[in-house]
């Protein structure tokens, strides 16, 4: 009787892991595109010319009151560095992400020409 229950108790704790690992990917897809989206109209109508449409790595965390920290921006324009980490440092997302959790955005800034 003691080894029946021992099974099922490491049973339910495997079903419950496996129930808790799985989240949903859609909704984080979802998620992801709706981050997106806020953050392209933080960055929207940048206030320079741009002689060639530019692109930048961004990384970021969020922390505890839900805004973004702009830990590094890797572009070779330092014009497009400056408005990136100017736009975006310390602004409230209204989407919840995962405090700590470093994230990376490729940014592309199109010329006008």
């Amino acid at each position: 009787m003691k080894t029946i229950k021992s099974i099922a108790l490491a049973l339910l704790l495997v079903m419950g892991t496996a129930l808790y690992a799985n989240n949903n990917p859609a909704a984080e897809k979802v998620k992801k595109e709706q981050v997106t989206q806020e953050i392209a109209q933080l960055l929207k109508s940048p206030r320079f010319e741009l002689n060639e449409t530019t692109t930048a790595q961004v990384l970021f965390v969020v922390n505890k009151d839900n805004e973004i920290v702009v830990t590094s921006v890797d572009t070779e324009n330092w014009e497009v560095e400056d408005y990136i980490k100017y736009r975006l440092n310390y602004k409230k997302l209204d989407i919840i992400l995962e405090r700590g959790k470093e994230y990376k955005l490729p940014v592309t800034i199109t010329s006008e020409t």
